[in-house]
């Protein structure tokens, strides 16, 4: 029997992990932590001087019919296009163990992504990096598989930026943008 995986999205602090599944659904990259598909009361504002940030988004799978055998070989990647001018993305992996709930000042900006921000350090293996870096055939890869049902795999964390010179209105230009999970089951 095929396995049943969905996307979750992690909020809240680590003890008390809310995990919203977003499978088929787009979850906006604001300044709140929380998921959101639809709200635009905390918006990443135009900054007239340095970048306002996104809060960190974090996301991982969860299995919720088990595989047969095995699920391996976790990889993630952007679409083709990116959000357009003044704002980018940055993605990286962290083990579950190094969650850290997402903060900043709501409506304005997040704390930027980085090992001094996010766990003491706990980014590594890999430091963030631009987003639409990962393609279809240069994915992230994500370390992680499972056997069993719940969450699994690495947390994918990723960072929005807008800069003064971003366009204004509710969605970028290049936006919205389409993130892929693929793994192997057997």
């Amino acid at each position: 029997m095929a396995a049943t995986v969905t996307i979750n999205r992690l909020t809240g602090p680590a003890g008390t992990i809310v995990e919203t599944p977003i499978t088929g659904l787009n979850t906006r990259a604001n300044t709140a932590d929380a998921h959101s598909a639809t709200d635009t009361a905390s918006p990443i504002e135009i900054p007239t001087g340095a970048d306002n940030y996104s809060y960190w988004v974090n996301t991982q799978l969860d299995c919720t019919v088990a595989p047969d055998i095995l699920i391996n070989n976790i990889e993630w990647y952007a679409d083709t296009d990116n959000f357009g001018t003044g704002v980018s993305s940055k993605t990286t992996t962290v083990p579950r163990a190094g969650y850290t709930i997402a903060s900043g000042t709501t409506g304005v900006t997040g704390i930027v992504l980085s090992d001094a921000n996010y766990s003491g350090g706990s980014l590594a293996p890999t430091v963030p990096l631009d987003s639409f870096t990962y393609t279809t055939g240069s994915p992230l890869a994500v370390p992680g598989s499972t056997a069993a049902t719940g969450a699994f795999g690495s947390i994918v964390v990723y960072q929005v930026a807008v800069a003064s010179t971003a366009d204004p209105g509710v969605e970028p230009t290049g936006g919205p943008e389409t993130w892929t999970w693929r793994y192997d089951e057997t």
